[in-house]
């Protein structure tokens, strides 16, 4: 195959039809296999980690509030 033909040259006036090959297999794509549900627990596990570093940084802000107001 010339790279003529690839990028749209006419050097031996072919057309696309001439690259084409008749007798190529044609192959099924394979599905990904299931991870048995293990994504929800590791969504559930970032969640509630993000949940208790807010809650966190919340109570030190109010307690650095705190200490420079009282």
């Amino acid at each position: 195959m010339e790279l003529d033909i690839l990028f749209g040259g006419n050097s031996n006036d072919s057309s696309d039809l001439d690259t084409i090959d008749a007798d190529a297999e044609v192959h099924d794509v394979e599905e990904p296999e299931n991870e048995n549900g293990i994504g929800w627990k590791v969504l559930a596990l970032f969640v509630c980690g993000g949940l208790v570093i807010t809650a966190l940084a919340v109570a030190f802000m109010v307690w650095v509030i705190e200490g420079l107001v009282l």
